[in-house]
């Protein structure tokens, strides 16, 4: 008899074998790695250190696991959370220093933590940035110089800029439902239209230059106007279509974040050099980012049950959170840890809205194509 009818006639409960010709019978009782053979009594083995398990499962069993183990809070997942809000900086200096079997890794809770905070914009309904427009009424005195100018100039104004109806001011508000943006749209509408008929008039007679004199100064010119119609007509689509510029915008936010931990991890490479290695950086910052979601998804739940300036206090708390970080994590001075944290927390600021600014033009430059 052949060996594989052996192994299809054998007993039940012997199963097949794995890569080392061992049965399952064997590699549930653990005597031998199935790897190299060696000895496996426990859960690992001790020569090459695989876990004695040949994982083959049905993929509901692998996409149960791999759900469970991603995304569930165990014990050591609370005892990190606690430990990040009760004591910040401890656990990233723990877990950089070897003692790591008590804490959930700085990856995974970034990724559950992140994915949480999602979830809460989403389940809130709460847009992440949004764009009001607040009318105003100008100074005459100052209305009257413009108007002045312009006439100096040989630029005929249009009715509403004349009279100051287009007198307005933007602004961002973050973390607001789209319900609460105050925009009278079709005022908007019509002042961006009278404001661009503006420009382009100031861009046709910016130089008298007549049709065909001069090719490239007129290509020029109508490149301009075309430019100038993008930007007022992607100033309009932004205010007036708030829930697909987040969508938009929404794409982009959760790998720029995760783009950002390295380089928090970087920046504070800068500063802090002598015995500490990149990788503790590293740690810390995914620590930190997974305390940043936590503080705001906290104060986006709270703000829901109108909870006054839960941005200011946001912010507040985890400029407090990082300073006590680093002073924990590093053992620094108290004059050298808030000098770094504003340092490297002013270049990280700056390097974060550089990259949003770029997406935002991107989203708004795209839409209106």
């Amino acid at each position: 008899m052949s060996e594989i009818d052996d192994i299809d006639g054998g007993e039940a409960g012997d199963g097949l074998p794995g890569p080392s010709g061992l049965p399952e019978a064997a590699v549930a009782a653990g005597a031998a790695c199935l790897s190299c053979g060696g000895d496996a009594r426990g859960a690992y083995c001790s020569s090459c250190g695989q876990k004695n398990d040949d994982l083959r499962r049905s993929s509901f069993v692998l996409g149960r696991d791999f759900l469970r183990d991603t995304f569930g809070f165990d014990s050591r997942m609370w005892r990190t959370l606690g430990l990040l809000a009760a004591s910040p900086g401890r656990v990233p200096k723990d877990y950089a220093h070897g003692r790591r079997s008590r804490f959930t890794p700085p990856v995974r809770l970034f990724l559950v933590i992140s994915f949480l905070f999602f979830l809460t914009i989403g389940l809130t309904n709460t847009l992440f940035v949004g764009v009001e427009v607040k009318f105003r009424d100008p100074d005459p005195e100052a209305l009257d110089r413009a108007i002045a100018e312009a006439e100096k100039a040989g630029v005929e104004l249009s009715d509403s800029a004349k009279n100051g109806q287009c007198s307005f001011q933007g602004q961002f508000r973050f973390f607001v439902k789209e319900k609460d943006l105050e925009n009278d749209r079709e005022r908007l509408r019509a002042c961006l239209g009278d404001v661009r008929d503006d420009a382009r008039e100031v861009i046709a007679e910016s130089e008298d230059v007549a049709v065909g004199e001069d090719e490239g100064l007129e290509a020029e010119r109508e490149q301009a106007g075309e430019i100038v119609d993008r930007v007022f007509k992607g100033i309009n689509w932004t205010v007036a279509n708030p829930r697909e510029f987040n969508d938009a915008f929404n794409d982009w936010l959760p790998r720029v974040l995760f783009f950002m931990t390295p380089v928090l991890a970087i920046i504070l490479g800068l500063f802090l050099r002598r015995g500490v290695l990149l990788f503790d950086h590293l740690v810390l910052s995914f620590y930190t980012h997974a305390a940043g979601f936590a503080v705001i998804g906290l104060s986006l739940i709270l703000a829901q049950f109108g909870a006054p300036y839960m941005g200011l206090a946001a912010t507040v708390v985890m400029s407090v959170y990082y300073i006590a970080v680093l002073k924990r994590a590093y053992g620094r001075g108290w004059v050298k840890t808030v000098w770094t944290s504003i340092a490297s927390g002013v270049l990280y600021m700056t390097v974060l809205f550089a990259i949003l600014l770029t997406i935002l033009t991107n989203i708004v430059w795209q839409a209106t194509a």
